[in-house]
């Protein structure tokens, strides 16, 4: 399995990078919703998506030990999945290793995560989430332009 991450801690933006990555697959490069939801506007969703020979599952947050237990039961119920795109705890946090543990992550699979950070609050907040976010998504899209995603 080809696994797609944006790992931190909370309120680094891991959840609306997925959305964003997500909302650019679906709205720029056609993919099609075959079943679960994306949202319009985000929010929390999970949704497999599908073009050509790609068949991706997008969950939106694995925080908690139920939403891993369900990505991984739409992982196996769904057989011809080809990638998973998701958000992932920080080193450390004892959430990640239940991540592994119970997708069964091991050495076969392909793991590309993108760490990210918090970004500083004051009065220019606002203006550097935007920067932030924006450059995260600039990232994932050159990333999965390349092997083994290919988008």
């Amino acid at each position: 399995m080809n696994y797609f991450l944006f790992g931190g801690a909370r309120d680094t933006g891991k959840s609306k990078s997925v959305y964003n990555i997500a909302n650019f697959l679906i709205n720029t490069r056609g993919y099609k919703v075959r079943s679960g939801s994306f949202p319009a506007k985000y929010s929390e969703f999970w949704c497999i998506i599908v073009k050509d020979d790609k068949v991706i599952l997008i969950q939106s947050y694995t925080d908690l030990v139920k939403t891993i237990k369900d990505l991984k039961k739409v992982r196996d119920s769904n057989k011809d999945i080809t990638h998973i795109i998701t958000a992932n705890r920080n080193e450390g946090d004892h959430m990640r290793s239940r991540f592994r543990k119970i997708l069964n992550i091991t050495t076969n699979d392909y793991v590309f995560e993108i760490p990210l950070g918090k970004v500083i609050s004051g009065k220019t907040r606002s203006a550097n989430i935007v920067w932030y976010l924006d450059g995260v998504l600039r990232i994932a899209k050159e990333i999965t332009n390349n092997t083994p995603f290919n988008f």
